[in-house]
């Protein structure tokens, strides 16, 4: 429990620190807490990106995502955590080197020479692959925005624990949505709406339906989330095992 304070706290304070000041690290994926059941139990999503060659934006960034599956109910208290380190390019329309040029219908372009996805023990439970990616976000709307974004990756290395993994996620991730970017109406500011697949989400795959949300005024910061996940490899340490699971809690 304490270290899942800690943790918060930190990327409460990057997040309070990035919008407040200049720098170099900023929040990079969501980063959430949300419960289900107890079968379900909690999922947490720490990330941040550190620019490079701060304070030009080259686009040239460190990246670090920890996904987490916390079993904590009753007298439980595991955590079993998937390390994500990486390196990647961004290019972003109308925030580049490039004279921040806006380039319509694209909302950015990301290509990562090596990611790393780990569980970061030995023994029964290592899993872990090495991979390169080109990944893509187009939309259409200012205020009401319609889109979808794609990430094709392909493998240097995959461990022997995990061999078979590319069965259960294929080589690409897909994600369609529809955003409300209201600036004028406090509640209806920065409502997100996420259908996420990879491989067969009808087989040997997954599908993620996510909705985020604000109550009251965009002036509570914390956003509501609902997930619902069904399929394989939500959790690396598991790949091969197929899941349901509906959570709900915080994005920060």
């Amino acid at each position: 429990m304490k270290k899942l304070f800690l943790i918060l706290i930190l990327f409460i304070s990057v997040s309070i620190f990035a919008e407040e000041y200049q720098s170099p690290m900023s929040l990079y994926k969501d980063n959430y807490i949300i419960a289900g059941d107890k079968d379900n139990q909690v999922k947490v999503q720490i990330s941040a990106k550190f620019n490079i060659f701060y304070p030009s934006n080259t686009g040239f960034n460190l990246g670090y995502t920890q996904l987490s599956n916390w079993y904590c109910y009753g007298n439980r208290d595991t955590f079993f955590t998937m390390y994500c380190p990486e390196v990647f390019y961004r290019f972003e329309s109308g925030n580049n080197l490039f004279s921040d040029a806006v380039i319509p219908f694209i909302d950015f372009l990301q290509v990562s020479p090596i990611e790393h996805n780990s569980t970061g023990v030995e023994g029964e439970n290592h899993r872990s692959i090495n991979q390169y990616y080109a990944q893509g976000q187009f939309s259409y709307g200012e205020v009401y925005n319609i889109g979808f974004g794609g990430k094709y990756f392909r493998y240097y290395s995959i461990s022997d624990k995990n061999e078979d993994i590319n069965k259960y996620r294929k080589n690409y991730e897909v994600d369609v949505f529809f955003k409300i970017k209201s600036k004028t109406v406090n509640y209806l500011d920065k409502e997100e709406l996420h259908f996420k697949f990879g491989g067969n989400p009808l087989g040997n795959g997954w599908y993620c339906v996510e909705a985020q949300f604000r109550i009251i005024s965009s002036k509570f910061q914390p956003k509501f989330m609902i997930q619902y996940y069904k399929g394989y490899s939500e959790f690396m340490v598991q790949y091969n095992r197929k899941d349901e699971a509906i959570r709900i809690g915080l994005v920060f």
